[in-house]
């Protein structure tokens, strides 16, 4: 069964970002923290305030690409929750100083590709939703006509006649049914 969780904006989002819950798989403490979802990182990372709430001990280091160049970070290995109930365990996250704006953790395609992932901009509201494990393919160019609506224009349904059969099955006249004014 998979566990699903959705983030709804009331405009269109330029950052999603959620809830988190990080745990020390050693001490079994666990902080919840504010998490930024990045399709662009391979991994996942943690600020060093992170590592220092939960004391964390380094698993080892890795190169890690950054806007400011290569850099050689300490890893950990953490466990994941998600605000949907679902944990990952066991995942290798990278340690950075700082993170843009509030957010201590960075979720990326690591995590990102346990599942089903989808952004949709409908109507100017951005809707991110995600659930583990995955379900399905969503694939708009054989389906491009998922989840579109048909709608046939007014002007071309034909209007009843007063004492014509009401369209909507009631038996009636129109004129006393859904004709009346």
């Amino acid at each position: 069964m998979s566990k699903s969780l959705t983030l709804k904006g009331a405009g269109i989002l330029r950052v999603i970002e959620t809830p988190i819950i990080i745990h020390n798989p050693a001490t079994n403490n666990s902080i919840k923290y504010s998490a930024i979802w990045d399709t662009g990182a391979t991994g996942s990372v943690i600020t060093k305030k992170v590592s220092a709430d939960l004391g964390l001990i380094p698993t080892g280091m890795s190169h890690v690409n950054t806007a400011n160049g290569v850099a050689i970070q300490r890893t950990f290995t953490v466990d994941i929750s998600f605000t949907n109930g679902a944990k990952a365990e066991g995942i290798a996250v990278t340690e950075l100083d700082d993170l843009a704006g509030d957010s201590e953790v960075l979720i990326g395609m690591d995590l990102i590709s346990l599942g089903d992932f989808s952004i949709t901009n409908h109507n100017g509201k951005t809707c991110m939703s995600f659930r583990i494990p995955s379900a399905h393919e969503i694939d708009y160019v054989a389906s491009p006509n998922f989840g579109v609506v048909k709608v046939t224009p007014a002007a071309s349904v034909p209007q009843a006649k007063p004492n014509d059969k009401c369209p909507c099955g009631s038996g009636e006249k129109y004129k006393r049914c859904h004709g009346k004014r």
